[in-house]
Parts: C-alpha cells; sequence; structure tokens
C-alpha cells in the first residue's frame, strides 16, 4: 500500500483565530528544532574533540607523562599506562575497550551520523520557516480585510 499523502491545508479557509494557533503552534516548533540544532552541535564538537584526543595518542609512547581532564577545567597528572587501547563511552554509562584505530572511526561515524540529523532538522526548519512565513502573510492580509478602512 502506498504512503499516504499528507493533507494540503488551505490557509485562506481558515479563520484569524485559527491562523494565529498555526502560526504559535510553527514558533513552537521552529524553537524546538532550533534547541535540537544546538544539543547536536554540542554533542558533534564533543565527538569532535574526543576523536582529536585518540588522533594525540598516537604519538604517545607508554610511561609518558600527561594532563588527564577530570572535567573541563580540572586537570590531574598521569602517566600513559596503555597506549595501543581506550575506553570509549558508547552512551548510558556502558563503555567499550577499542584500538585507537577503532576509536577513531567510531567518533568519526557518530559525527556523520549527527551531521545527517543536523541536515534533516535543518530542512526540517526551512520547511517550516517557510509555512510559518505563508501563514503570516495570509493572516496580515485577513487582518487589514477584517480592519476598517479609514476614508
Amino acid at each position: 500500500m502506498p504512503a499516504a499523502e499528507p493533507q494540503r491545508l488551505r490557509l485562506d479557509a481558515l479563520d484569524p483565530k485559527d491562523l494565529s494557533m498555526l502560526q504559535q503552534q510553527l514558533q513552537e516548533e521552529l524553537q524546538g528544532l532550533g534547541s535540537s540544532t544546538v544539543a547536536l552541535q554540542k554533542v558533534a564538537g564533543e565527538l569532535g574533540m574526543s576523536g582529536a584526543g585518540v588522533e594525540r595518542l598516537k604519538d604517545r609512547k607508554a610511561g609518558q607523562q600527561m594532563l588527564l581532564p577530570l572535567t573541563s577545567s580540572l586537570y590531574v597528572n598521569g602517566t600513559l599506562d596503555n597506549v595501543d587501547t581506550v575506553l570509549v563511552e558508547l552512551g548510558t554509562g556502558y563503555y567499550a575497550e577499542k584500538s585507537l584505530t577503532e576509536a577513531m572511526d567510531y567518533f568519526q561515524r557518530k559525527l556523520l551520523l549527527l551531521r545527517d540529523e543536523l541536515d534533516k532538522i535543518g530542512q526540517a526548519m526551512s520547511e517550516k520557516q517557510r509555512i510559518h512565513e505563508q501563514v503570516v502573510q495570509v493572516l496580515r492580509r485577513k487582518q487589514q480585510a477584517a480592519a476598517p478602512s479609514k476614508s
């Protein structure tokens, strides 16, 4: 069975109250999509930094001193014990031991997935913005037509 076509809504057929409600709904959806974009961009930045950190480990040797981040602003001195594998957080408290190459591949795959999602959200935002502008135009026309003309 073919997928159902989305129903088209004739904006001219709606009254100003319904148009205002639709405009508000679209604004809320755009804000939600914008928030999602910001969150995904933050995660993408963190994944990029993690991948870069793993990349830098390739040049290190066991026994070498380095600063280890405990938080974003707190570092402690440490000594590298094993430079062949790293622990990668997979999410929700799960970790996997991976070789440096596997870890870099993992981060690159995750980044590609995030970029695809960001592209999809960007397309959805563009479409919602286009519809929002149409709603605003129709609402203005109806409000101007309903306003008493000054002669």
